[in-house]
């Protein structure tokens, strides 16, 4: 009777020690897109994504661009410090000429800083108070080029608040 009792611990036990092995550690990986860079508070970043939709589909010309700045210096990012992006969202009904001004044509815009290690206010919101875009549309396909130059300010409560701060920057995409 303890016979098998016995042999059930050595095999039970067995099955642990082969089954348990030391992996090397886990280092999450640095995504960088090599799509271009902003230029937020002085300090250029690099994106981590770039990437384009034609987002209405009888206008082959429309855009809708996505952008995803990192924040983090060299160090934050070896020490796996929670992301903190600056994310950018430009939309064009049709990207027919070479220059858009902001806020004159009306161009769709979305800009946030998002800090996850930022408890009170993971979440800013701005708006672009004067600005120019200027793409090179890729019509045909290709590596489309788009570079900008912008004012904004922060909105609190759906008012924009504080002084103006420049962001620049250029960016390619694939259409």
């Amino acid at each position: 009777m303890r016979l098998p009792i016995v042999l059930s611990a050595i095999t039970c036990a067995a099955a642990l020690a082969a089954g348990c092995y030391k992996g090397p550690e886990y280092v999450p990986p640095v995504y960088s897109c090599d799509c271009g860079s902003l230029t937020y508070q002085g300090r250029e970043v690099p994106l981590k994504l770039a990437e384009a939709v034609v987002w209405d589909s009888l206008e082959f010309r429309s855009r809708r661009y996505h952008l995803v700045a990192d924040l983090r210096t060299e160090d934050e990012i070896k020490a796996h410090l929670p992301a903190h992006d600056f994310v950018v969202m430009l939309e064009f009904d049709t990207i027919n000429r070479p220059a858009f001004y902001i806020p004159a044509d009306g161009i769709v815009h979305q800009l946030q800083q998002i800090n996850h290690g930022d408890e009170l206010t993971p979440v800013r919101e701005f708006v672009c108070t004067n600005g120019v875009i200027s793409p090179q549309p890729a019509l045909t396909g290709g590596t489309e080029r788009v570079s900008f130059q912008m004012l904004m300010k922060e909105v609190v409560d759906g008012t924009p608040v504080g002084f103006e701060t420049p962001l620049t920057g250029s960016f390619k995409v694939d259409i």
